[in-house]
């Protein structure tokens, strides 16, 4: 069976990832996936299933905004990620003629994506849920979804909303889904990396244990000590979610391997017990600001949350 077509797109404005060129070379390597990066500058190194737009972010709100009968809250680009389940009705041009469309974040590299999407994953109408890699059906179906409205869910109050509803994944778009009976297929193929610790560590349960990641050759590895022995596996994606990265170096920009690191990245030489034993040290100029920074986000949101309940 020929694998489905796929599109991605990712609107993206205002200061990136210092290692964006690592998640470009990551997107290269999955030829067999295509993207439509909407964004207010260039984007060196772009490969050719990477479709650069440069925009103004004005002018993209502005697009939204024709697709709506009310006045919607999109003055800041983080509020994009609500507008995600609404791609496949704003972005229908350019995504005829592909099977799937998707979204992304940008603070991940990514392995091997179509290694990690099995066939019954293709039978499904929407592949996961989570608002850092997730697939629609292109059908117009799965495009009015978004639409839909349940007790405590409405597009409507979301896409007026300036606060983020996590409109396009948990607390939104599966509510949605279960309520229309839409089939989805879920199951454990993204490393999570925890924000919570400065050590670098999978978010879920499971993987509480200090653990080391790696890309290799175009997959993303994940590393860990059982009884002794080195414990390699492989997923979709990495996510670094909020975590604040070093700029790679040339070397490492040039390596065909390199570590993930809680801070940053390095070349990886050799894969060894030391080696993953390593993630459980936790050393690193950024060690005291890295818990700053949380302890910042919580005050905003909670801030937030005071603001949304008065207002």
């Amino acid at each position: 069976m020929t694998s489905p077509s796929v599109r991605l797109v990712v609107p993206y404005f205002g200061e990136r990832p210092s290692y964006l060129p690592l998640v470009v070379r990551s997107m290269a390597r999955n030829p067999d996936v295509d993207w439509l990066f909407l964004t207010d500058a260039a984007v060196p190194g772009a490969p050719p299933n990477v479709c650069v737009r440069v925009c103004d972010f004005g002018e993209l709100a502005r697009r939204f905004q024709r697709h709506f009968d009310f006045p919607i809250s999109l003055e800041q680009p983080y509020k994009l990620c609500d507008f995600r389940p609404a791609f496949g009705e704003v972005f229908r041009e350019e995504l005829a003629g592909y099977e799937f469309w998707g979204h992304c974040d940008l603070d991940l590299v990514f392995g091997q994506i179509r290694q990690h999407l099995p066939p019954e994953a293709w039978k499904a109408d929407k592949i996961l849920i989570q608002g850092n890699f997730a697939l629609y059906r292109n059908t117009p179906e799965a495009a009015g979804w978004f639409r839909h409205e349940i007790d405590g869910i409405s597009y409507r109050q979301v896409l007026s909303t300036p606060q983020a509803m996590h409109f396009d994944e948990w607390a939104g778009i599966r509510y949605l889904l279960e309520d229309l009976g839409v089939p989805y297929w879920q199951d454990d193929v993204i490393f999570d990396l925890s924000f919570r610790r400065y050590r670098t560590r999978a978010e879920h349960p499971s993987g509480r244990d200090p653990r080391r990641y790696a890309w290799e050759d175009g997959e993303i590895c994940e590393y860990r000590l059982e009884g002794g022995d080195i414990v390699r596996r492989t997923a979709l994606l990495a996510h670094l979610q909020k975590r604040t990265m070093r700029a790679p170096g040339a070397d490492v920009l040039a390596a065909d391997r390199y570590w993930i690191l809680a801070n940053g990245f390095a070349v990886q030489k050799r894969v060894s017990r030391w080696a993953v034993r390593a993630a459980r040290i936790p050393a690193g100029r950024e060690l005291l600001s890295h818990y700053v920074r949380r302890v910042q986000r919580s005050g905003r949101r909670r801030a937030a949350r005071r603001a949304a309940a008065t207002g």
